[in-house]
This record gives structure tokens, sequence and C-alpha cells, in this order.
């Protein structure tokens, strides 16, 4: 199938025939941005050190400048890629409205500096993934990149636990949460995060293996599948074979409505055990024989604290992500809640309400759950070849797992956290690749 030239990976292929300098230096530079923004500019941080989580408000300097540095520079690749034009695409209504929205609350919120500053690294981040299929030349080289990205991730985090246990495993040293001592977080800064991010690890070793090198890709889905075990993190663990099957079906089953009710069924009923066991007594006392604790880890105090707190700010919220870390939990817990101590809702949706309000929520999920999801739907019987056909395939599991994710972890519109940050991936890379066919007929 004939593509225009300046549409990015997913709408190319071809073998790495005359790769020049601009070609190395993005793909370099595609790895280096993947490992960054995953390990969120602090690879292996020190849980045992006071001074380094006393105050979570305060700025880093370093990790600013590293995010300017890869605003520019990804930036400054597509720009010489001539795909600049391609890239303001992904600048759509929807999104201006989510960036428009979520200023005009945080201006209006009691820590406007800090909210304003945290959506602007949340914008910088957006822009990174948005920016980053349009700077490798094709599909085959953006594939490879992600192996070998992903390839580096798990090597680290296995060669953290055998070189540098301290720093990879959680231990009773740590300054809090000390009953999670002994389980894995590799690279990253908690278990959660690795036990979330090895499933995107899988989904690339299942690509890698359709269209790159078998062996190459069995040996990343056997590593991620024994760091996810190891991580202990049971969401992560329940949640890729429902992913794997509901991605799978949705692009190829014909009728729209089923495909639909598929994926926005499926999360119904995900939200309903979660949430709905917190917010409707019918439903909690109907669980409670089967699941105790539907968030697997003692979450629903903090899911009450947070409903409640969306409740007393239902239009405009509490400005972005500045809820848990600045005393305005204190406005709905009481001083000893042990809810209150939590850094974050654990549930995607109910953050992004308590950062923007429902019409808030609204606005992102019309952005990152309906628009990926129609552009899938139009890009199913659009695939040519068999690479197109695994990259789609991969960018539905993304998306797919993000939206679940978010279920029981902060990862919806969630600056700069590494699940996120790989969703947004997804969410650009459909959006070219609908523009892209849409130019081509």
């Amino acid at each position: 199938m004939s593509r225009p030239a300046d549409t990015g990976p997913g709408f190319r292929t071809g073998a790495f025939d005359h790769i020049d300098a601009l070609d190395v230096i993005a793909f370099v530079l595609f790895v280096a941005t993947l490992l960054a923004i995953w390990t969120e500019v602090q690879p292996f941080a020190s849980l045992q050190d006071y001074a380094a989580i006393d105050d979570t408000t305060r700025s880093n300097g370093f990790r600013k400048a590293v995010t300017i540095l890869l605003v520019m520079t990804s930036g400054g690749l597509v720009l010489a890629r001539g795909r600049l034009t391609t890239l303001m695409q992904f600048v759509t209504v929807p999104l201006i409205l989510v960036v428009g929205w979520f200023a005009l609350t945080s201006l209006a919120s009691s820590n406007a500096g800090l909210a304003l500053n945290r959506l602007a690294l949340a914008m910088c981040v957006i822009f990174v993934a948005a920016s980053l299929p349009l700077m490798v030349r094709n599909l085959d080289a953006c594939i490879s990149a992600l192996g070998v990205a992903v390839t580096a991730m798990i090597a680290g985090c296995f060669l953290g636990v055998l070189l540098a246990p301290e720093l990879a495993i959680h231990t009773v040293k740590d300054v809090s949460e000390q009953t999670l001592a002994g389980d894995w977080r590799g690279i990253f800064a908690h278990k959660n995060e690795l036990a979330a991010m090895t499933n995107p690890f899988v989904f690339v070793g299942i690509l890698i293996a359709r269209v790159r090198n078998l062996v190459w890709g069995l040996a990343i889905i056997a590593a991620s599948l024994f760091l996810m075990v190891m991580s202990g993190g049971k969401s992560a663990l329940l949640l890729i074979v429902p992913v794997l099957m509901i991605a799978f079906s949705m692009v190829r089953i014909r009728s729209k409505v089923i495909a639909f009710l598929a994926v926005f069924g499926f999360l119904g009923v995900v939200l309903t055990l979660t949430l709905g066991s917190v917010a409707f007594t019918g439903i909690h006392n109907a669980l409670a024989s089967v699941m105790p604790d539907p968030s697997f880890t003692g979450r629903t105090d903090i899911w009450q604290l947070a409903m409640d707190a969306i409740g007393k700010a239902r239009v405009a919220g509490y400005g972005y992500f500045t809820f848990w870390d600045t005393g305005l939990v204190y406005g709905t817990a009481s001083s000893d809640a042990t809810a209150a101590l939590a850094s974050h809702a654990h549930n995607g949706y109910l953050e992004t309400a308590l950062a923007g309000g429902l019409p808030g929520l609204a606005l992102v999920l019309v952005w990152a759950a309906i628009m990926p999801w129609r552009n899938i739907m139009s890009l199913r019987s659009l695939t040519g070849s068999s690479a197109e056909k695994a990259f789609l395939d991969f960018l539905a599991q993304i998306w797919l797992f993000g939206l679940l994710i978010s279920c029981l972890e902060a990862v919806l519109f969630n600056r700069g956290n590494p699940t996120w940050f790989t969703m947004v991936i997804a969410i650009a890379c459909l959006q070219y690749w609908v523009r892209a066919e849409r130019i081509v007929r």
C-alpha cells in the first residue's frame, strides 16, 4: 500500500536500507527518551532517604532540565524529518478543550502555581509522546527501537536486583510502606510502577516476536512475566489476559456495536467491581462474600475519601494533581485518617475528577477513550502488511490496558507516569495513522 513519506512509523514499512546519520540519531534519541520518561528521570531512586521524599511539592531542577531537553530534541527531530505538519494534526479540538479546562480550573485553585506547573509538565510529556512516532524513519525502525528500549529496561531491573538490591527491592528500611518488603521494583520507584509497565513490555515482546525476531520477543515476554510476578502486582497480573483477548477481538469483530460493548462493557464491569463496591451498598454487600477487598490492597478507604472530596467540588475540582500533597485532603478527611496519607487516589478516573471536576473527567475520556476507539475501528480493515496488523494489535493493547489499569492506579492523564506516557504514544500513532489513510484515499 502506497503512503505519503511524512506520515511516520505506523504508515511506512521496509528494511533498514539507506540508513543515514539522521536515522541513527533518531533511533538513539527514541530509545533514550523512552528510558528517561519510563524511569521518570530517577532510576533506582532510594526509598530510605527522608530528605528525598519529605516535600513532594519541591521542584527538581535536573528533571525539569531533562524534560525541556526532551521537548527540544524531539521537536527538533520532527522538524528535521519534515513532519511538523503531521505533529500539528495531533492538536485536536478535544485536546484543546482538555488543556483549556484544566488550565482554568488550576488557575482558580488554591495552589494555582503548583497546579499550573504540573499541568505544564503534563503537556510537555504529551508533546514528547506525540513527537516520538514521527522521529524514526518507518515502522520497522519504531518496532526495533521499542524492543531495544524494553530490553534495556528489563536488563536494568535484573541488574539492579543483582548488584544493588536495596535500590531495586522494597525493604523494611524504606521510609514508608515497609509491608512491601521483598517485592521487586527494579529500576522504578515503586513496585506498582514496575508491575504496571510489565504489561506494555509483554505487548512489545509479542510485537517483536510477530514482526522482528521470535526468540527475542519470547525472551522479552518471559522476562516481563517474571518481573510481574516478583513485583507482587496483582492488578497487572489479572488484567493481562483480558486485555490480550479483548484487544484481539475488537480489531477483528465486524460489528462496531459488539466491539464497543466488549471494550467499554468490560471497563464498566471493572469499575463496578471496584468503585461501585464503595459507592453503592448493594454492590458492596453482593461482593463482600466473594471479594472482601475488590481493590486487592485496602484502597477502598482512599476511594471513599476521593469520592467524598469530588462531591464537594464536582465542577472545578481542586487543581491539577494538587489534592493529596498540599493539605487540601484534610478539607474532607480528619487529621488522623489513614487514607489522607495516600499520595494519590489509586484510581485514574477519581484522580482526574479531583483535578478537573466531572467536566474535566468527561473531556479526558472523550480524548483518551472515545477518539482512540473510533480510530481503531477505522483502521481495522485498512491494515495491509502483517507488520501493520501486528502494530494495530499492539496499539489496541496499550490503549486498552491504560484504561483498565486506571481503575486501580492513578494512570489516566497523570503527568509523567510511564504507563500514561506509553498510552499517549499509542493514541498519537492511531491518530496519525487514520489521517495518513485519509490522505491516501
